[in-house]
């Protein structure tokens, strides 16, 4: 189980969740089980296509016990779609996920970035 520090945008009260990794890229978030309640992430490595700097602030990394960029994977949420490559991914909030403490959380991103959303396909 992994520990949220910085809320999910609209899932605000759940405080643990467990990530199931599909692949190398691909993970999902699975926030309740009874009900069902989990969504699709990315990550960044796999959309080159959409690279993009962006800062964290100094409260989200200390919450989530990031030093360096090593400490974290960066993942993005995906809207699937069918079929899939037009699934849209959102690059204004990623997920932060520190393994090595098991803390995940969401960022918005404050500094403008060169577009909202991308899909999964590169063209």
């Amino acid at each position: 189980m992994y520990e949220i520090e910085l809320p999910l945008l609209g899932f605000e009260d759940i405080k643990q969740l467990e990530i199931k990794k599909i692949d190398e890229f691909f993970s999902t978030l699975v926030l309740n089980k009874e009900n069902n309640i989990n969504f699709t992430i990315v990550n960044i490595s796999y959309l080159e296509h959409a690279s993009f700097d962006f800062s964290i602030n100094d409260d989200a990394l200390d919450r989530l016990h990031i030093r360096k960029r090593e400490d974290f994977d960066i993942y993005f949420c995906v809207v699937m779609q069918d079929p899939v490559e037009k699934s849209i991914v959102n690059l204004v909030a990623p997920i932060l996920i520190n393994n090595k403490f098991n803390l995940v959380g969401q960022y918005v991103i404050k500094e403008k970035i060169p577009r909202l959303f991308t899909n999964l396909r590169s063209d």
